[in-house]
């Protein structure tokens, strides 16, 4: 880690105790993970696989994404050191995205797109272990809990430390993939990753929002949260929307589920309205607040004594609210499950 240098480059843009905290924290990763950040992969879907073990690690939310936030920094800061002494360290959107668009069309990614596709050009991950096992990068155990872009993304780097160059500077090009449905700015929405349809989706809604077309965006939440929930459990999800509850376990313990989408950090963590609270139609409630592209932040399970007593009655709507602030994971006899449900989200 090029400390002094990082230092330097965050200190056009922080003040000196906010720089103390970013070299903190990736230290702490470098420490705790055994990562070299000036050699190994730091590009957004490799971040996304550290944060989750830093989660599985025990590292409180809040930590996690600090240091996902001092890693980023530490991406750019070591994306703009290739410059050279005396460069100008800021990246601009148009250079950052002219260096994606020519690293993505480049002898090496034409070559390997080309191993790893079907005959319908669709990716399919089972070929891309079973050549990355022929050059010696055995991972289909270790990254059985990304999702298929992830891994796509850190077995390419990792292939192209080993590939010899004339294995693919000399191939020839492969052929055109069958077209596959277009989204926004030429998406193949056919062949990309739940997670990045995701994405692209809340990118798409804040958008509209900020057009005044739409007020809120929180249309898939409710159903993405239930099936986290039931992956990372092994929950069955009630199909009668008037039973009161969203799930049960095979114990027969009923969960409602709820999920709140945080399209900033100051965003309301009011959970929808819960109906018949007084009638006990569940147990606990099971919360997930999201990201703004959809990544969890937080997850809770709560019994329902909890949930009553915090909860504020609505009268005019019939129904009882709940807000899930930090303070609630410090109560007596609720369940922080985090790092579960980031698990489930990875293996979607």
């Amino acid at each position: 880690m090029r400390e002094p240098a990082f230092r330097s480059f965050l200190s056009g843009r922080l003040v000196a105790g906010s720089v103390d905290s970013y070299v903190a924290y990736c230290s702490r990763v470098r420490r705790e993970l055994g990562v070299d950040l000036d050699a190994d992969d730091l590009s957004e879907p490799a971040l996304s696989s550290l944060s989750l073990r830093l989660a599985q690690s025990g590292a409180p939310p809040a930590t996690v994404r600090n240091c996902l936030s001092a890693l980023r920094a530490y991406a750019e800061f070591r994306l703009g050191a290739t410059a050279g002494p005396g460069a100008a360290m800021r990246i601009t959107a148009e250079q950052r995205a002219a260096w994606k668009a020519n690293t993505a069309t480049g002898p090496f990614n034409l070559w390997l797109d080309g191993q790893v596709r079907d005959e319908r050009g669709a990716f399919d991950l089972a070929r891309l272990h079973d050549l990355a096992e022929r050059y010696g990068v055995h991972k289909r155990d270790e990254y059985a809990g990304l999702n298929p872009g992830q891994q796509r993304m850190n077995l390419g780097n990792l292939l192209r430390r080993v590939v010899p160059a004339s294995v693919y500077e000399a191939a020839p090009e492969p052929p055109a993939a069958p077209a596959a449905t277009p989204g926004p700015q030429g998406t193949a929405l056919g062949t990309a990753s739940v997670g990045e349809l995701l994405a692209l989706y809340g990118q798409i809604m804040d958008e509209l929002r900020e057009r005044g077309v739409v007020r809120t965006g929180n249309s898939p939440v409710g159903d993405y949260g239930e099936l986290l929930f039931a992956r990372a459990f092994g929950w069955t999800l009630e199909g009668n929307s008037s039973a009161g509850h969203d799930a049960a376990d095979a114990d027969g313990v009923r969960y409602q589920i709820k999920a709140r989408r945080l399209a900033s950090p100051i965003a309301s963590r009011q959970l929808s309205a819960i109906r018949r609270l007084e009638e006990r139609t569940f147990d606990h409630v099971a919360a997930v607040l999201l990201d703004g592209s959809f990544k969890v932040l937080r997850a809770i399970i709560i019994p329902y004594a909890v949930v009553q007593s915090g909860a504020r009655r609505r009268d005019h709507a019939n129904s009882w609210l709940f807000m899930l602030e930090d303070r609630v994971w410090k109560i007596p006899g609720v369940r922080d499950v985090t790092a579960e449900l980031a698990v489930a989200q990875a293996a979607i």
